[in-house]
C-alpha cells in the first residue's frame, strides 16, 4: 500500500479583538507574496475583554462566518489559524543562563523560575520560553551567559481558544504574544534591521497599548499599559456626549496639531486625543526610564507606531514631538501584494499584529522570537527546549510532504485498482448467493446489538437518577452547602473597583450580579472567583454598560460550587484579621544591599504624600520572623515592593529600585480606583 502525504489547510492569522475579527491568508508565488484572503467582521458585544473570550463559541460561530465569506471550506483538511493573546494578560520574564546548558536541564531552571516567579500556580499554566542568541555576552564573573524570553498564561485563555476553534471547524495552531507578533511584522515589512540599533514598537490595541524596547529582533524589554483606543473613545464619548462607537469613528478626522477647526465637536475630540495621547507618550517615557536604572544610559534609534490608533492624522509627528525621538508609522505590506480595496491605507498600522502571525520567519533575514502558549496542547505536556527559529512546524499545522514519486504511484494505484474491481466482479458472479445469506446474519446481528446498546442507555439513565438522588441525600446529611464560606470567598476576591449587588446560591449554582468601573476589573474577579477551592466553571455573562449611568459596567458571574465544598470546614477559610484599615505598600529589604539604602529616598517621598491613604510597612529579609511573609509573596531579591488592597489581594508589584514616578505612579492609580469604587 502506498502511503500518500498528508496534506495541511490553509494557515491563518486571526485577530480577535472586542472591536473586530479580521483574518488573512498570505502566500508565496515564484515572483511574489501575495495577500491571497483578507476580511473583517464587527466582534459580537460583549464577548471578548483582554483576550479572555466569555462566549468562546458565539466566537468561533463568528469566525466560522467570515471564513465562509473568505472561501475557506467547512471540511477537512481543516484550516490552521494562529491567533495572539494581548501582552496584558501574559506573564513575561528575560532570565540569564549560562551557555551550551543542556536541555533537560534548561527546561528544569525554567520550570523553577516559573514555580517562584508566576503570580499563578504553574500547574494552571500554559508555559513556552526561547533563547535570544544575540544576548549572549561574557558577564564580569567571567561567565559566557545567554538570555532566556520564559512566557506563561493562565491555561483558562487557551482553553477558551480551543473551545473557539471547535466551534468555528478549525485547527488552533500558534498562540502567540501580541507585541512578539508585531515585532515579527517588522523586519518582514523591511522596518528592522540586523545593524544593532534599539528600537521601541508601540502597538496601541483597543483595550491596552503593548511598549516593547526591541535589538537585533530581540525584545529586550516589554510592558502592556491599560491605554488604547478604547480608553481614547470613552474619554471622547464623555467629553462630547456621544456613544462610544461615534466617538471612535472620529479619530480619522482629528487634528492632533493646534490647527483651528470650524466644527466645535472636532475640535473638543481632538482636544481630548492630545491629553490621552500625552498620558500615553508618558507612560512610553517611564518604560525606558524603568529600563535605564536597571542597565544604564541607552539610545533609542527610532519609535515604531502600530495598532488601531494610528487612523489619527499626524499621531506620528505628535510622538516624535513629545518624546524628541524619531518616530514613524509602520506599514506591514511594504512587500506584499494586497488588494487596496480591500486593506485601505490608513487602516494598514491596525493589521501589524495579524500580518506578523502568518509572516514567513524563515525568508527574514533577522531572526525574531517565535512563542507558542499552545506548544504544550490543550492539556499540559513537559516543555520542551527550543531556540529562536528552530521550530521545523512553526505554524502548528502537518507539515505537506513533499512527494516527487506521486504521479507514478497513482497510476500504479490505479493500475491495481482496475485489476481488483475486475477480480471482485467475477467472484461476485459466483458467490452472490452466500454474500446474501451472510448479509441476512449480519443485518440479524446488527438488530440484536442495537437492542442491547439501547437496554444498556436506559440503565445508564437509571443510575443518572440515582446518583443525583444520591447526592441530594449527601447534601441533606452534610447539612447543605456552607453557604457562609461560599460568602466569604465572594467577599475576599472581590476585586478594588467591583460592587457584588446581588448573590443567589441555588443547589450546586452560584450566580452573583456585580457592578464595576472597567471591563478589566470584571475580568480580574471572575480570574479570581475561578481560583478558589469551593467555585468550579466561571463564566462571565451580560457585560454591558448602563445607559445612566454609562462610566459603570453592570456583568453577571455564573459558576457550579465543587462537590467538594459541602466538606469545607468553614473556620479554615476565615481571613486573619492583621487590623489594617487601609491599603498597604509592603516594602522588602536588606541591611547591607546598597540598592535598597538607595530605595530609602524614593519611599521617604512616597511616605510623605500618600502616607493617609496607605500603610507603608517595611519588612527585613534577614529577620527570621519575617521568612512566612517573604514566603507568602514570593520574594527572592531586594528591594521588593507590594502594594496590596483591603482584602489581602496583590494589585501592584513593582520589582526592583524603580524610578520615583513608577512608585507614585501606582500609588496614584490605586488610590484613585480605590476611591472611584467607594463612591460608587
Amino acid at each position: 500500500m502506498f502511503g500518500f502525504g498528508k496534506k495541511s489547510g490553509p494557515i491563518l492569522g486571526l485577530d480577535i479583538n472586542s472591536s473586530t475579527i479580521s483574518v488573512i491568508q498570505i502566500e508565496k508565488t515564484k515572483t511574489d507574496t501575495k495577500v491571497s484572503r483578507f476580511s473583517s467582521m464587527p466582534t459580537p458585544p460583549d464577548i471578548v475583554r483582554e483576550g479572555l473570550l466569555a462566549d468562546p463559541e458565539a466566537v468561533g460561530a463568528a469566525v466560522r462566518e467570515l471564513l465562509d465569506l473568505v472561501g475557506i471550506p467547512n471540511k477537512k483538511p481543516l484550516p490552521v489559524v494562529n491567533v495572539a493573546i494581548p501582552g496584558q494578560a501574559v506573564v513575561i520574564r528575560l532570565m540569564p543562563v549560562p551557555t551550551g546548558m543542556p536541555p533537560d536541564e534548561l527546561n528544569d531552571v525554567v520550570k523553577q523560575e516559573a514555580i517562584n516567579n508566576l503570580p499563578f500556580p504553574v500547574d494552571e499554566a500554559n508555559l513556552d520560553y526561547c533563547l535570544l542568541p544575540s544576548t549572549e555576552r561574557t558577564d564580569p564573573d567571567g561567565v559566557r551567559r545567554v538570555d532566556i524570553l520564559l512566557a506563561a498564561i493562565q491555561r483558562v485563555y487557551v482553553e477558551s481558544y480551543w473551545r473557539m476553534a471547535e466551534a468555528a471547524n478549525v485547527k488552533l495552531g500558534r498562540v502567540d504574544i501580541s507585541s512578539l507578533a508585531v515585532i515579527r511584522t517588522l523586519p518582514f515589512a523591511g522596518m528592522l534591521q540586523d545593524d544593532g540599533q534599539m528600537t521601541m514598537s508601540v502597538n496601541i490595541r483597543n483595550d491596552a497599548t503593548d511598549i516593547t524596547l526591541i535589538k537585533k529582533g530581540m525584545p529586550l524589554f516589554s510592558r502592556s499599559v491599560l491605554l488604547g483606543v478604547e480608553t481614547l473613545g470613552e474619554a471622547i464619548s464623555r467629553s462630547i456626549d456621544a456613544p462610544i462607537d461615534e466617538s471612535i469613528a472620529l479619530l480619522p478626522r482629528l487634528q492632533l496639531g493646534s490647527m483651528p477647526t470650524a466644527d466645535p465637536k472636532i475640535g473638543q475630540a481632538a482636544q481630548v486625543a492630545r491629553s490621552i495621547f500625552g498620558d500615553l507618550t508618558a507612560e512610553v517615557g517611564r518604560s525606558l526610564e524603568f529600563y535605564m536604572s536597571q542597565v544604564g544610559i541607552v539610545q533609542v534609534d527610532h519609535v515604531v507606531l502600530t495598532g488601531a490608533a494610528c487612523v489619527v492624522p499626524g499621531i506620528g509627528e505628535f510622538f516624535a514631538n513629545r518624546l524628541n525621538i524619531e518616530t514613524v508609522v509602520a506599514d506591514p505590506f511594504t512587500n506584499l501584494i494586497y488588494d487596496k480595496a480591500q486593506i485601505l491605507d490608513e487602516r494598514k498600522p491596525t493589521h501589524a499584529m495579524i500580518v506578523g502571525l502568518v509572516a514567513d520567519s524563515g525568508a527574514m533575514a533577522l531572526k525574531t522570537v517565535e512563542v507558542d502558549l499552545n506548544k504544550q496542547g490543550r492539556n499540559a505536556m513537559p516543555m520542551e527546549s527550543r531556540t529562536s527559529g528552530e521550530d521545523g512546524d512553526e505554524e502548528g499545522g502537518e507539515e505537506e510532504v513533499d512527494t516527487p514519486w506521486f504521479f507514478p504511484a497513482l497510476g500504479v494505484g490505479i493500475a491495481a485498482c482496475l485489476i481488483a474491481v475486475l477480480g471482485y466482479a467475477v467472484l461476485a458472479f459466483y458467490l452472490s448467493g452466500q454474500l446474501d445469506t451472510e448479509l441476512v446474519t449480519l443485518e440479524e446481528d446488527l438488530t440484536r446489538q442495537k437492542s442491547e446498546v439501547d437496554r444498556m442507555s436506559k440503565q445508564k439513565d437509571e443510575l443518572a437518577v440515582l446518583r443525583q438522588k444520591q447526592e441530594v441525600l449527601n447534601k441533606i446529611i452534610n447539612h447543605g452547602t456552607p453557604r457562609s464560606a461560599i460568602l466569604q470567598t465572594v467577599r475576599e476576591t472581590v476585586p478594588s473597583g467591583v460592587q457584588v449587588c446581588n448573590l443567589e446560591l441555588i443547589e450546586n449554582r452560584f450566580q452573583a450580579a456585580c457592578l464595576s468601573i472597567d471591563f478589566t476589573k470584571a475580568s480580574h474577579y471572575a480570574i479570581n472567583l475561578q481560583g478558589s477551592n469551593l467555585l468550579d466553571d466561571i463564566n462571565l455573562v451580560d457585560i454591558h454598560r448602563l445607559k445612566k449611568y454609562p462610566e459603570q459596567i453592570s456583568f453577571n458571574i455564573n459558576g457550579i460550587i465543587k462537590p467538594e465544598a459541602a466538606q469545607v470546614d468553614i473556620d479554615a477559610v476565615k481571613p486573619v484579621a492583621d487590623g489594617s484599615t487601609k491599603p498597604r505598600l509592603i516594602y522588602f529589604t536588606q541591611n547591607n544591599n546598597d540598592a535598597c539604602k538607595s530605595f530609602v529616598a524614593v519611599l521617604d517621598a512616597a511616605k510623605a504624600k500618600y502616607a493617609p491613604k496607605f500603610d507603608f510597612q517595611t519588612v527585613d529579609m534577614d529577620d527570621p520572623a519575617n521568612k512566612a511573609l517573604v514566603d507568602k509573596y514570593h520574594v527572592t531579591s531586594a528591594p521588593d515592593t507590594y502594594i496590596v488592597d483591603l482584602a489581602g489581594n496583590v494589585v501592584e508589584h513593582l520589582s526592583g529600585p524603580v524610578p520615583a514616578g513608577l512608585v507614585t505612579a501606582a500609588l496614584e492609580k490605586f488610590s484613585q480606583v480605590a476611591t472611584a469604587s467607594d463612591t460608587k
